[in-house]
């Protein structure tokens, strides 16, 4: 996983398996952004020690896909809904 700013979307980065890595960009301080190099898949927002996933490509509109104590469970839950 690999936490960015938006103006670097353009690179790609692939993990070992040779699956796309979700790019991450902070939005605010408690808001992620999941997006691959075309789309933004969803939102990870931080609530206390929970992270909350939503998926859209809005965060305004982001549906919430499910909640977990563990980052990486999220971000699988916005890849993976």
């Amino acid at each position: 996983m690999v936490l960015l700013s938006p103006a670097a979307r353009e690179s790609e980065h692939r993990d070992r398996d040779h699956h796309l890595e979700p790019l991450i960009a902070l939005v605010t301080d408690d808001v992620y952004s999941v997006m691959t190099d075309r789309e933004t898949l969803g939102f990870v927002q931080r609530v206390g020690t929970v992270y909350v996933a939503l998926s859209g490509d809005v965060l305004s509109h982001a549906v919430e896909v499910g909640q977990s104590l563990s980052w990486d469970r999220a971000i699988s839950m916005v890849r993976y809904p």
